[in-house]
């Protein structure tokens, strides 16, 4: 009897039971004697108490029990629905037809419809009759007239690395921002406790630390660059002079090179007359001031166009012989007067000439570089003179560096002479 009683109790907890006090008051229309005012909730239709399955005497007696009264004047809604059926709609005015529910404007194209206003076209087919328009104006289209350019990259085109569609613009923008990246000649003018001579030391000295770090040409070229730009900015002391050097290098390095020297390295090939934390302050204030622009064209840049369009590239002494040049065109201050692009143009009509090529002065390679033989001779006289006074200069960074095997001995190879100017009877 226990069991019993504890599981019809968990029947009517878990079970939804109603309170069994309320449903027989309300079997038995006994409603003034009680006070709990949720009465109500023990008329709810939707509750169907466990008890009740499996028992005939239970469902029958729900079944016969009389309508719920109102409880304090309150019908429950299930009670009301019950007393007064169902809803039914209004009447619908004599004419009028009954409108789908799917014909309720959904789209931008129903609404206008049913407004009786005309539909403009939907923005993906305006787009759609833009593109075809356009793919129809290019196929109607001319080809683009050739290139005045003799094509020097045929072989290249297979080779996505050399850029073969691209690399005549990229050049033309070269030559077009090359001035930008130009420091007035004399510049050194308005420095106070330097002067050229002490810039052609640090540039000697700065060769030979490439050297030792092995590091890319574009490294070294870039430095110079970075160099002239500062000192043309700033006033810098000869006590601090090999100080920016030594930053613009680290800088260069860390733009041109896979694996750059770290700053200990530059610390302990300046005889650590700098200290670490020297060098970092200096790269702060040499980027503020050049403003971090770093990309730019330099003469190792142009030479190599150059080799190409005189069809030279393949020619390791023509091509020695010209990087040979234009190192030693860096240290001399008097070469600074000149573009980076004629310097480099110049080096390869006196390497070709010291080699005594067929064709000097290529048509594809005045078409490419831009510059006529007139304009081109100047500068290359200047650089047979420096060709020809390397060997007895007190700086031989350059010189010594093109003597070795590595480098093809071009620094023993005799200056043109015919591009030598007159020289002065013993």
């Amino acid at each position: 009897m226990a069991m019993r009683a504890v599981n019809q109790l968990a029947e009517g907890e878990n079970g939804v039971v109603p309170n069994m006090a309320a449903k027989a008051a309300v079997a038995g229309g006994k409603a003034g004697g009680l006070t709990n005012k949720r009465r109500a909730l023990g008329d709810l239709s939707n509750q169907q108490p466990a008890a009740a399955v499996g028992k005939p005497g239970l469902a029958k007696e729900k079944a016969t029990a009389p309508a719920p009264i109102p409880v304090d004047g309150v019908k429950t809604r299930a009670a009301a629905r019950r007393a007064d059926g169902a809803v039914k709609d209004a009447p619908m005015p004599a004419g009028a037809t009954l409108r789908p529910a799917q014909l309720v404007p959904r789209t931008r194209a129903q609404a206008a419809q049913a407004q009786g206003r005309a539909q403009g076209p939907s923005l993906s087919s305006l787009l759609s009759q833009r593109s075809e328009a356009f793919v129809g104006s290019q196929t109607c289209m001319r080809a683009p007239p050739p290139s005045p350019l003799p094509d020097i990259d045929s072989g290249d085109r297979a080779n996505p690395l050399m850029a073969a569609d691209y690399v005549n613009d990229i050049y033309y923008f070269y030559k077009r921002v090359e001035p930008k990246y130009k420091v007035p000649h004399d510049y050194m003018t308005k420095q106070t406790d330097i002067n050229d001579k002490m810039r052609a030391i640090l540039i000697d000295w700065l060769v030979e630390v490439h050297l030792k770090f092995k590091l890319m040409p574009e490294t070294l070229f870039l430095t110079v660059n970075l160099i002239d730009r500062f000192l043309n900015e700033k006033q810098v002391t000869r006590k601090n002079l090999q100080l920016v050097g030594v930053t613009a290098m680290l800088i260069a390095s860390k733009y041109e090179e896979i694996w750059a020297p770290e700053v200990r390295d530059f610390v302990y090939i300046s005889d650590r007359a700098y200290t670490k934390e020297q060098i970092l302050g200096m790269e702060k204030v040499m980027l503020n001031t050049l403003k971090f622009h770093l990309t730019l064209p330099t003469t190792y840049n142009f030479l190599a166009r150059d080799l190409k369009a005189a069809n030279m590239h393949f020619d390791k002494d023509v091509t020695m012989l010209s990087s040979y040049l234009i190192e030693l065109a860096q240290v001399d201050a008097g070469m600074l007067k000149n573009n980076y692009s004629l310097i480099a143009v110049a080096a390869l009509h006196v390497a070709m000439c010291a080699y005594d090529k067929p064709n000097k002065y290529p048509r594809e390679l005045e078409k490419h570089c831009g510059y006529t033989l007139e304009e081109v001779m100047p500068v290359a006289s200047a650089l047979a003179e420096l060709m020809h006074k390397a060997p007895n200069s007190s700086l031989t960074a350059v010189w010594k560096k093109y003597s070795s095997t590595k480098y093809n001995e071009s620094a023993k190879k005799a200056a043109p002479a015919h591009l030598l100017p007159p020289q002065p009877v013993a």
